[in-house]
């Protein structure tokens, strides 16, 4: 049976609200912290700008706190088996340019090239914080094509229409708590909208999300074994379970967010609905993260050209 292919739908006319960067005066070159954040309240704003930048301090603060010992989730089992669901779902081919947006410490960024043969032309990593970013591509040796931007994921981005050949984004597109004033499934929907407007048609995007109700004490539990190994405590010159639990600390909070809704952690259906509204098809899912995290694939539709057929798995319980 031939699938129809929904034109993409015109946002709502909201009124919008200023962004991060408007709201602070304009522009910012280079790194943005939680303290320019708060610098940038004025006793003249409103009250409800000062609230917005308030809460947006609050949240960098957070992603500052937990980009200092988020790297070392890369050596568990769970994080290692997110990587290769991404794996699976992108498919960088040569001459391609991609995005990672909320690149973090560039893990994502390292696989793409590797799958790609090293044969992209360039990736381009975007944060609100980049230092883990750069400490990493100092390791490597500044082996990877990747051009590092500062950009945050609540506003326009600084790209033209159609311009990425893939995005790769690991839990970072449902943590937007305010797109241009609107928040919860509202900001992800702008988010989203944002993600369709910059990727090429027929592109890919492949993104991750914590689950409805992501229970992070299993992580814990399963990397319990890592934590306790000593060789790598002596390699590392950390004390492993310490850093476990400040790890789940952040887990938790990331959870709180999402049952207040901050977050909109939803199910896999309910993300169709909007992607699909969007403009977005051809669904891949697949949980990873030991079980606590969904991983997706949606392609960019061209309403002229007929839907390639999936390759899924058999739909995901909703």
């Amino acid at each position: 049976m031939a699938t129809t292919i929904p034109e993409p739908q015109e946002a709502p006319q909201l009124e919008e609200q200023p962004g991060l960067y408007e709201l602070i005066g304009g522009e910012i070159v280079g790194d943005l912290t939680s303290r320019d954040v708060l610098a940038g309240i004025k006793p003249e704003m409103s009250e409800m700008d000062k609230e917005r930048l308030v809460l947006w301090a609050k949240e960098f603060k957070f992603w500052e706190d937990f980009s200092r010992i988020y790297h070392y989730l890369e050596y568990t089992r769970f994080y290692n088996d997110l990587v290769g669901t991404v794996r699976d779902f992108a498919e960088p081919n040569r001459g391609d340019i991609w995005l990672d947006a909320g690149c973090g410490s560039v893990k994502m960024s390292q696989l793409i090239w590797e799958k790609s043969g090293k044969s992209l032309e360039k990736i381009i990593g975007i944060d609100i914080v980049l230092e883990p970013a750069r400490q990493r591509l100092d390791e490597l040796g500044h082996s990877l094509p990747l051009e590092l931007k500062y950009a945050n994921l609540g506003e326009k981005l600084p790209f033209a229409d159609n311009f990425f050949d893939g995005i790769v984004a690991n839990a970072c597109l449902t943590s937007v708590i305010d797109f241009n004033g609107k928040k919860g499934k509202a900001a992800f929907t702008e988010v989203m909208r944002e993600m369709f407007r910059i990727l090429k048609p027929r592109g890919h995007i492949v993104w991750s999300t914590p689950k409805r109700r992501p229970f992070y004490w299993k992580n814990f539990v399963v990397g319990l074994p890592a934590m306790f190994s000593i060789r790598r405590q002596i390699q590392h010159r950390i004390f492993a379970p310490a850093i476990g639990i400040r790890i789940l600390k952040y887990g938790l909070g990331i959870v709180s967010k999402g049952r207040k809704g901050i977050y909109p952690f939803l199910n896999p259906a309910e993300y169709e609905e909007i992607l699909g509204g969007i403009g977005f098809g051809d669904f891949r899912w697949k949980k990873s993260f030991a079980g606590q995290v969904w991983v997706n694939r949606a392609d960019k539709l061209c309403p002229s050209s007929p839907p390639k057929v999936a390759t899924n798995e058999p739909m995901p319980e909703r």
